[in-house]
């Protein structure tokens, strides 16, 4: 009896402490669900973030080349009259062809302030007037110089294009624009041969 009643005591406190113990299986089980989801689906979750670090690259690059297109640089402006006749027409460029996006333009900083600030307000003023009402462009000052070149080295380089380049001709291959036999029409070789 005394046996059986420490049996029986025994299993009543395994069984009291099992209560305690299995508090964190549900925690367990339902991490390893989430655990084997994320396992089976894996690639998915990760290509937008892949996808876009290969794109950002190249929005960057964009935005570069449209900066470097739309900055009005030092050879379009003058000391005496500001903004030149080819800076107004970059400007109207900007304003007219550019998409709706990238109509910002970028001026080129002077040597000083005060030449900056003459650069801004030439073409604020060359802007207003091409833009009478309405919401103007932004400006933005920049350092980058735009890349260019002169002219002279523009033509010396056509010139030297145009002067290298041969003159275009057709070889001659015989029998190329000859029909083959299985081409033509039995009636069209009865006529040619003579026939009836």
């Amino acid at each position: 009896m005394r046996r059986t009643f420490a049996w029986l005591t025994g299993c009543v406190l395994v069984f009291a402490s099992v209560n305690g113990v299995d508090a964190g299986w549900p925690e367990f089980k339902h991490q390893s669900h989430i655990d084997y989801a994320r396992n089976n689906c894996w690639p998915q979750p990760f290509r937008g973030a892949d996808a876009n670090s290969v794109v950002a690259p190249f929005e960057v690059m964009r935005s570069n080349g449209w900066r470097d297109n739309n900055t009005l640089g030092t050879a379009l402006f003058s000391q005496q009259q500001g903004l030149s006749e080819a800076g107004k027409l970059k400007i109207e460029w900007i304003l007219t062809q550019a998409p709706q996006s990238h109509r910002v333009v970028y001026v080129k900083t002077g040597r000083s302030s005060e030449e900056t600030a003459r650069r801004i307000e030439s073409v604020q003023i060359a802007i207003s007037q091409m833009i009478p009402s309405g919401p103007l462009p932004p400006i933005v000052v920049t350092e980058t110089e735009p890349s260019t070149s002169p002219g002279s080295y523009q033509t010396i380089l056509h010139r030297a294009i145009v002067k290298t380049t041969p003159t275009p001709r057709l070889g001659t291959l015989v029998g190329v624009n000859a029909p083959s036999p299985q081409t033509v029409a039995p009636q069209a070789q009865n006529n040619s041969s003579g026939g009836k």
